[in-house]
This record gives structure tokens, sequence and C-alpha cells, in this order.
């Protein structure tokens, strides 16, 4: 599932290539491998479902990312503030798996990373996002639709819900 219809998919600050490929895994387009994704697992990572997982997840991903792709901080700062917002969502507003975490993955795929957030979603009849005040109500959603290429979600055959995201690999770093 992508994001509402008011979002066209097209990134703000990342330039989309001409036909955009989808991240989305379950979907692959023609444009897209000839329907086949090219996905490769970076890393993953187990975390338990409270705050400090948002600071593990952030520290692991930049540096796992970092490392693959010749990466310094100074440029992956976008990636960390989404992966950020991505497990903040979930350890607030979500269900953990029935072991009590959330999974983070790392993918790349194409010219892109995929950040992925696997919980059991949040529980029927409510929503992700909590009454809060205008100011502070889709901060996170904004960011998302600002500083990724796609994101979007998706129910798993085993009950786990998975919140996904993409950025574009910057200029200058090396694809291996």
């Amino acid at each position: 599932m992508n994001a509402p219809d008011a979002w066209s998919g097209t990134p703000v600050l990342v330039p989309a290539p001409a036909p955009a490929p989808s991240l989305e895994l379950a979907t692959p387009t023609s444009a897209w491998n000839n329907g086949k994704s090219s996905g490769r697992l970076l890393g993953e990572l187990d975390l338990a479902s409270t705050p400090a997982a948002v600071r593990l997840g952030r520290s692991y991903v930049r540096e796992l990312v970092g490392q693959y792709f010749g990466a310094d901080r100074s440029e992956l700062g976008d990636l960390e503030l989404l992966t950020s917002e991505a497990l903040t969502q979930s350890v607030l507003y979500a269900r953990p798996r029935r072991n009590g975490t959330v999974a983070l993955s790392v993918l790349h795929i194409d010219r892109f990373v995929r950040v992925e957030v696997a919980d059991c979603g949040t529980p029927p009849g409510q929503s992700r996002l909590p009454d809060e005040s205008l100011q502070n109500h889709g901060r996170g959603l904004v960011l998302m639709k600002t500083l990724s290429a796609d994101f979007g979600s998706h129910r798993n055959r085993n009950g786990t819900a998975t919140f996904w995201f993409g950025v574009a690999i910057r200029e200058g770093w090396r694809l291996p």
C-alpha cells in the first residue's frame, strides 16, 4: 500500500529517475528489473519495543549504511531522521510482535536504501496517530513525504505489519 493519494510519489529533494521504480517489493512494476526485485538485505535487527529502540535503531542504520556505501555521518541525516520517525511510531502507537520486539531491516534496492520496521500494527479501530494538537499531528508523515523517495506499509501473512521507506543513494556514495 502506498502513501495517501494526495502524495504523488515524486521525491522533493532527490530527482526521481524516469520512470521511477517502485520500492514496493510486493508489487514490482515492469519497469523494475522486468518485474523482479533486486533487493539485497544489508542487515536486520530485533529491538525491544521500548523508546530506547529508537536510538539503537537509528545508530544501527547509520553505521550499517555508512560502512556499506562509504558515506559519512553528515550524508546520512535524512536516513537517520526517517528511521527515528518510523521506529517512534512503531514503539509508541503499535503493538509489538509476540516476542515483545519490533524488527528493523535495511535493504539495498537498485539506487535506493529501503528501511523496514515490522510490528503487529495498531489495535483494531485505533489510529496509529494519537489525538494531539494540530501543531504536532502528522509531522512524521510530512517528513516521509518530503525526505523519502517512496514509502508505504503492508500486512504480512504472519499477522505483522511492516512500514517501509526508501531514500535515494546520494551522489558520491560508493556502490558495492
